[in-house]
């Protein structure tokens, strides 16, 4: 790194800052199929902050008894780049399964995403897993090129502190 390069957290409004998002933002468009937004509409929906706050919902499916049978549970944030969600968790009890639970939870949820102009959504689940996966695919979500690496910290055992990977 050069000499005179320092990297420091930003703790205000910059629009210098700003401006290198928004041309992120255009930038990237090109990779993916959703339709492009102009540099007015970036600028208009992207707030630089420091924190932001989230939502919690949760979506019960339940017997005529009453009983859960099954849960979808969304996130709603803001981060500064317009209304974002994640389906966070869905799950059908295995006496329940197979009757269009997961499909009608899912729809539920999807309808909250459209009531609320979600800019961006996204689920994470395992290739081997068919059933969400169709429930996913069934309300328009789709597989997508974007590379997607996560980290967690591996504890020492020692210490119970976050240890280096190899």
């Amino acid at each position: 790194m050069a000499d005179d390069i320092r990297i420091e957290e930003l703790t205000g409004e910059d629009p210098d800052v700003a401006a290198m998002l928004v041309d992120l933002t255009l930038d990237e468009q090109e990779h993916y199929d959703h339709p492009p937004e102009t540099r007015e509409q970036v600028e208009s929906r992207l707030h630089v902050a420091p924190g932001f706050a989230g939502e919690n919902h949760l979506f019960v499916a339940r017997t005529g008894e009453g009983a859960a049978v099954g849960v979808c549970w969304v996130v709603l944030f803001d981060p500064g780049t317009g209304l974002e969600a994640e389906l966070a968790e869905l799950y059908v009890r295995p006496d329940a399964r197979g009757g269009g639970v997961a499909g009608e939870l899912v729809a539920q949820a999807l309808a909250l995403l459209l009531d609320r102009h979600v800019t961006f959504a996204c689920v994470w689940t395992r290739d081997d897993n068919p059933a969400a996966l169709a429930a996913y695919r069934a309300a328009g979500f789709t597989p997508t090129d974007q590379a997607v690496l996560t980290w967690l910290p591996i504890l020492d055992a020692g210490t119970g502190g976050a240890a280096g990977r190899e």
